[in-house]
């Protein structure tokens, strides 16, 4: 306290209360990257299912519309598309997990510095919380794609000749 009173000096800090105000905002900074982040990482995923998404609608549109006219419902029509387009997401889950964690593995192993170091630590929730984001881009994605298919021009498509 008396250091604190003497002139020149605007404030004193602990050693303990000095560490709190670091972790406090290192992890306010934490969160706000990766808040961001997660939105790109979204975008990027919305962009990357839908794109399969067209491009399996695309090259079966001939066969869908086929199946429409034969009598399948516009449910059971996306049934199939969008089935597989689950099946795929499904299927890269556990892939993109262990990818994701070499690469953080690779980027903590290269920010590593002598001053300081954060061990990288992957909780279960956090598995849980990309297994979701994952999830409903493939819902946002399937959405959009379900509009395509319920608009199918079946007449369009039957009369182009496809290999």
């Amino acid at each position: 306290e008396r250091i604190g009173a003497m002139p020149g000096v605007a404030s004193v800090a602990t050693r303990r209360s000095a560490l709190a105000l670091f972790e406090e905002q290192t992890g306010e900074n934490m969160r706000t990257m990766t808040f961001v982040i997660v939105i790109f990482a979204s975008i990027i995923a919305i962009g990357v299912v839908y794109n399969n998404a067209r491009v399996s609608l695309s090259t079966r549109s001939r066969e869908l519309a086929s199946l429409r006219v034969l009598g399948f419902t516009r449910a059971e029509i996306s049934r199939i598309l969008l089935g597989e387009i689950f099946l795929q997401a499904a299927l890269g889950v556990l892939p993109g997990l262990a990818f994701g964690r070499v690469l953080a593995e690779g980027i903590a192993a290269g920010a590593d510095a002598e001053s300081f170091r954060f061990p990288l630590v992957i909780s279960s929730e956090t598995y849980a919380f990309a297994v979701l984001v994952a999830a409903m881009s493939t819902v946002v994605s399937a959405l959009i794609v379900r509009r395509r298919i319920d608009h199918l021009d079946l007449i369009g498509v039957l009369k182009t000749r496809g290999g």
